[in-house]
């Protein structure tokens, strides 16, 4: 029951296009399992997969089953324009939403009304609306970091753990905001007689780019510390002395102070920079790593002339991030500082302009997981195929290893700022400054907070996470895109409101107007392609073809019904049931029109060929899986565990890294994750296991409800020579030769095909074994080759010319058509 519908669900453990990394998707496949297995209404089935995380009673288990949405394909192609990509990702959706559930191609309308279905150009946008309003980037980097919205999926170690570090965290924050009164007294007694002199500790690095050697510069605080070459930049007149002027290709490292700027570290950072009135885009300083896809880490940059500052792992689901509301002064030195205060929350993120606290607009104010970014020092001017700073120049950087205080920030631009405070006793100035410096309570307490959040993320970088949906906080606003084109004008006449296709039932007045609200205008008992859609596609799995046979296409370009009342009241009682699958299909199996013998008779053979009139049981052939699991399950090698990662049995070579050198390796598993049913085998999309694809088995690029069937000679060539099934042939022989010898052929038919050989068959089986002793008899050395194919080691007290025999014999009888098709 779950392959068809991971079929329409796209279901893969890759993420397909270019590099196709591999994607932690395997969860939402054990949902499927589990939901199938606990019978789970269909109605209910639908709502979890559609707004799991908007139901009043959602659960893990509810979010997790809107895993659904996020299986479309993604890419971390360099040079991607990511809202190009999210919008590919929100039609992606509309086309298995309508296929899955309405049996309706919306692709068509996705550039034009539609040419054959009553379904116009606005119908497909507004609702796309509904699936357009998560906080999603439309690129990724790499497995490791997982596109958000995501959840996380521990397992009870795990569990423990992340509780454990939560509350630690939670207590450590307390504990902070305990202190700050508990500092006030011993303030007071400092106020009385501050020191005259301003200091601002911490300065561990300061870079005048006076002193040049090699192309490098000093840090004139730590003698023989240099940073690194800066290119084709060159040295020109600064604020004070000498500056570097950037190229905008080439950056700057400044290693050996700050370290990898942890989301648990304290630091500041304060520099002058001067840019062209044209640079309004731009990579300040950064600490990452990644591509142009999906950078991870910390960095500032200007965003269309503002100020913004990021620590992210995966944007912008799993990042804290505020933006300037001021816009950075161009065509003049200006100063500016940069402070984070290691809590992991956008309020512990300060910027300042010549001295002076910007106002902040907090974008995002969630991380989940630390960066790990890696790396040494802070990188000025320019990034992997980012926007540098051209024509830009920098001079009088100073790091520090600590938070600074707004007076020091100010004292830093103007030299006098914290001598003025200290003079008056300017309390509210000097309060953050004497918290900062001081050692006590609070800066014991804000240590601790700094080792609680880092303890709180490093807890989480190893648990499972996956995508899911999350509705955003304000609603996208959507629109009509002509010819679908991403950049389309967007404008108040193409504005669309959520809503449903006007051909289809209206939408109920009192359901929300969110996923939700779809779920529940797609389960009305009412709805007329919903029920009728399901059934036919359950009626597809036992006999073979559908009541309507264009499965995917119920619309004008389908086919009609072979048996349309059948159809009206199948869908009936199935609503009528409660939606129940199970019950629904037992009463199908029992049926007479089930159990009918599948023989083509003479008197059907020019009447109804096709079986459209249902006047004999169903025969098709089995799916890849279902070949593969029979060869398995047969020789008792199949290993039945539930759930859990994909695996990755038998391949010839390494055909991830032939088809694709940017793939990841393929790493074959061992003991019995070889031999686990073949729902569980890992599914690349851009390379799909081959003697699966043989099958016609599809690569889930897309949604896909009606798989091709094929009859070819290449089939044959797997199941002779494939190692899965010479191996499992092997082992089912062994089996074979404990029975007598009489009843050996009739065991290994009877495994394989769940009945007895008819005479014939026997007689012709029992002439291929005589005929392939005598061939191993007179070369032996093929009999051991044969018999030695696979992990599983052969018995070795067993004759290997008898177990080469048995072996064959068992092949033959896997390739035979009582095998392979169902009747």
């Amino acid at each position: 029951m779950a392959v068809p519908w991971l079929d329409a669900a796209r279901y893969a453990d890759s993420y397909g296009y270019q590099s196709d990394q591999m994607s932690p998707t395997w969860p939402f496949r054990d949902w499927v399992v589990r939901a199938f297995n606990a019978n789970l209404p269909y109605d209910r089935f639908l709502t979890d997969q559609l707004a799991g995380d908007l139901e009043k009673d959602s659960s893990r288990e509810t979010r997790l089953a809107t895993a659904f949405n996020r299986l479309h394909r993604q890419t971390n192609e360099g040079g991607s324009i990511e809202e190009e990509w999210r919008l590919e990702y929100v039609a992606d959706r509309v086309h298995t939403f309508g296929t899955t559930f309405l049996a309706l191609t919306m692709e068509c309308s996705r550039c034009h009304d539609h040419k054959y279905d009553p379904i116009a150009q606005r119908d497909y946008y507004s609702l796309s609306a509904f699936f357009n309003n998560i906080d999603e980037y439309g690129l990724y980097n790499d497995s490791a970091r997982v596109p958000t919205p995501s959840m996380l999926l521990p397992n009870p170690a795990q569990e423990t753990a992340l509780n454990t570090t939560s509350n630690s965290l939670k207590a450590a924050v307390q504990k902070l905001s305990e202190a700050a009164p508990m500092t006030e007294t011993a303030f007071r007694s400092w106020l009385a007689t501050p020191p005259q002199d301003a200091v601002v500790p911490g300065l561990v690095a300061h870079y005048t780019f006076d002193e040049l050697a090699t192309n490098r510069f000093a840090n004139t605080l730590k003698t023989n510390s240099w940073s690194s070459g800066f290119g084709g930049s060159k040295q020109a007149e600064g604020l004070h002395g000498q500056a570097l002027e950037f190229n905008g290709d080439d950056e700057i490292t400044f290693p050996g102070a700050l370290g990898s700027v942890e989301a648990w570290d304290s630091y500041s950072v304060n520099f002058a920079l001067r840019c062209s009135p044209t640079l309004t885009n731009a990579v300040i300083f950064h600490r990452t790593s990644g591509t142009d896809v999906g950078f991870y880490g910390t960095e500032l940059t200007l965003d269309e002339g503002h100020l913004f500052f990021v620590i992210k792992r995966f944007w912008p689901g799993n990042a804290v991030a505020v933006r300037s509301k001021e816009t950075f002064p161009t065509d003049r030195w200006a100063e500016i500082g940069v402070t984070y205060d290691g809590s992991g929350r956008a309020a512990g993120m300060k910027l300042y302009l010549d001295g002076r606290p910007l106002t902040l607009e907090i974008l995002r104010d969630q991380l989940q997981k630390s960066p790990q970014n890696g790396g040494d020092g802070l990188s000025f001017g320019a990034r992997f195929r980012s926007t540098g700073l051209k024509n830009a120049r920098l001079d009088d950087l100073r790091l520090y290893n600590r938070t600074l205080s707004p007076v020091e920030m100010a004292q830093l631009h103007d030299g006098k700022s914290l001598n003025e405070a200290l003079a008056k006793k300017d309390d509210q100035a000097l309060r953050p400054y004497f918290t900062y410096t001081q050692t006590g309570p609070w800066s014991e307490a804000r240590t601790g907070v700094s080792q609680a959040l880092r303890s709180y993320l490093e807890a989480r970088n190893g648990v499972q996470e996956t995508s899911v949906m999350e509705e955003m906080s304000t609603q996208r606003t959507a629109y009509l895109l002509a010819r679908g084109r991403y950049d389309a004008p967007k404008t108040d006449a193409t504005r669309v409101e959520r809503s449903t296709p006007a051909s289809l039932p209206k939408f109920p007045e009192t359901a929300p107007r969110d996923r939700l609200g779809l779920a529940q205008w797609l389960t009305d008992p009412k709805h007329p392609l919903t029920a009728r859609v399901a059934v036919n596609r359950f009626w597809q799995q036992i006999f073979g073809k559908g009541l309507v046979t264009t499965i995917e296409n119920f619309g004008l370009q389908g086919a009609q019904p072979s048996h349309p009342e059948l159809l009206d009241w199948l869908a009936r009682d199935f609503v009528s049931s409660g939606w129940n699958v199970k019950a629904t299909m037992k009463k199908w199996v029992l049926s007479a029109t089930y159990m009918q013998d599948s023989t083509l008779r003479p008197d059907l053979l020019e009447k109804d060929p096709e079986n459209k009139l249902l006047a004999r049981g169903p025969s098709h052939r089995l799916t890849g899986e279902m070949i593969r699991d029979t060869a398995l399950a047969a020789s008792g090698l199949l290993k039945t565990d539930l759930g859990g990662p994909p695996v990755s049995p038998y391949q010839p070579g390494d055909l991830w890294r032939e088809s694709n050198t940017m793939s990841p390796a393929y790493h074959q598993s061992v003991g019995e994750d070889l031999y686990r049913r073949s729902l569980y085998t890992v599914w690349k999309r851009t390379a799909p296991m081959p003697n699966m694809s043989a099958f016609d088995v599809p690569s889930r690029e897309v949604c896909v409800v009606k798989r091709s069937t094929t009859s070819t000679p290449q089939q044959a060539f797997v199941l002779l020579n494939d190692i899965q099934f010479v191996e499992a042939a092997r082992v089912l022989a062994e089996k074979t030769l404990a029975q007598p010898d009489a009843e050996r052929i009739p065991f290994v038919f009877q495994r394989l095909t769940a009945r007895k050989p008819q005479p014939a068959e026997l007689k012709l089986l029992r002439e291929l074994w005589t005929e392939q002793r005598a061939i191993f008899e007179k070369e032996p050395q093929r009999a051991d080759q044969l018999i030695s194919v696979g992990d599983r080691k052969r018995d070795p007290s067993l004759d290997p010319i008898e177990l080469a025999t048995a072996t064959t014999v068992t092949q033959a009888i896997l390739n035979l058509d009582a095998t392979v098709w169902n009747r």
